[in-house]
């Protein structure tokens, strides 16, 4: 393929202007070591454009590197024009994992089963009063919730708490949200609190004690307003985090086998089952049942990207990678053959149609996928 075909389609592909044919051929391409020779130089000298402007590049290299395990299988890129040369990097890696599967036996690869689709998840939730009262909530929503002497507003996918209110006794809200939604609520102190798919959140209408406490089932991503006199506290299962001031992500669904805390600034303290620990900025605490917290330094933004809008799979099992994906878009996943031990890694937007995200994997010729009704079933 010319040069400036290939950059022409490596554009369009960045910039989410691709048609499906000239994705095709993108794909076809990449299986050229030339182009994959192409698409490295046009990496560096990005690379060295942004050394040269004093922009960070850490993350981008750390992508690059992925190509060099063959057993990251990458899904597809992110959209935001921030993290285009991210993405070329994890084309990079795509191009890498399809290459190494073609110098193996495989078998004959036909094309994609889908015989259906499943749109992404979008704003909505229930808000459950005191009273038992179920308010349905999404992006669509302009109202106010009366509540006492407490006033409740949403606009679209965000509730917000008036600071002003007050209750004479303290009542207990819950907002949940189904599999396939999310949800951003402002609470009565001012924090914020991004909920994810197929989570819960109860919390008081007004916070008069000692102590800020909130409680969640599932994922939520908080920026605690400091107030150092109450002290703001998150129960989720076993694990009670405790802050003044912070921004932190908390994972704690039923089915994953491990619950997990990631601060992103600030301070916090864990405790669970007689265990305390301090975590600092860029650290992620990992609690496991009848086992002692794991802390590991990591890329905190790795887990908010749900809040900004995209996937992050770091060669993850596929079967942690479709528990995310089932969530998100409402399906559930049967596996046909051995094919649990396959892992993945790479970027996807949350808001690709499901056929395009599992497609994208069928590239990489390690699984395919077919779909029946709302049901995802995996083959090798």
């Amino acid at each position: 393929m010319h040069t400036d075909e290939f950059k022409d389609l490596l554009e369009k592909y960045l910039d989410d202007r691709i048609t499906p044919e000239e994705r095709r051929r993108l794909t076809t391409a990449l299986e050229d070591p030339a182009c994959v020779q192409l698409l490295d130089e046009t990496i560096c000298e990005e690379l060295a454009a942004r050394a040269y402007e004093g922009e960070p590049d850490e993350g981008i290299r750390q992508l690059i590197q992925q190509r060099l395990d063959q057993e990251v299988r990458p899904v597809h890129t992110i959209r935001p024009r921030r993290y285009r040369w991210a993405a070329a990097a994890a084309i990079l890696a795509i191009m890498a994992g399809a290459y190494l599967w073609s110098q193996r036996p495989v078998k004959h690869q036909a094309e994609p089963t889908l015989i259906a689709d499943a749109a992404p998840g979008s704003n909505k939730a229930v808000l459950t009063l005191s009273d038992g009262t179920k308010v349905p909530l999404d992006s669509t929503g302009n109202q106010v919730i009366q509540q006492g002497s407490t006033a409740i507003h949403q606009q679209g996918g965000q509730l917000k708490y008036d600071a002003q209110g007050t209750t004479a006794s303290v009542q207990y809200n819950v907002l949940t949200t189904p599999r396939g939604g999310q949800f951003r609520i402002t609470l009565p102190d001012g924090t914020q609190v991004w909920l994810n798919a197929a989570s819960t959140l109860r919390y008081p209408t007004a916070f008069t004690g000692p102590e800020r406490l909130v409680e969640v089932a599932g994922e939520a991503y908080f920026e605690v307003t400091g107030n150092a006199s109450q002290p703001f506290k998150v129960k989720m299962k076993d694990v009670e985090v405790e802050v003044l001031g912070t921004s932190f992500n908390v994972n704690a669904y039923a089915d994953e086998p491990t619950i997990q805390t990631t601060l992103l600034k600030g301070s916090v303290k864990l405790s669970a089952n007689n265990n305390h620990i301090l975590l600092k900025p860029g650290q992620q605490a990992t609690l496991a049942a009848n086992k002692g917290f794991n802390v590991n330094e990591v890329d905190p933004n790795d887990a908010i990207a749900w809040k900004n809008g995209y996937f992050l799979f770091k060669n993850e099992s596929i079967e942690s990678v479709m528990r995310t994906i089932a969530r998100w878009y409402d399906v559930e996943v049967s596996y046909v053959g051995d094919v649990k031990k396959q892992r993945l890694g790479g970027t996807v937007s949350r808001y690709e149609k499901l056929e395009d995200l599992l497609n994208t994997i069928e590239l990489t010729k390690t699984l395919k996928f077919k779909i029946e009704g709302r049901r995802v079933i995996i083959m090798p």
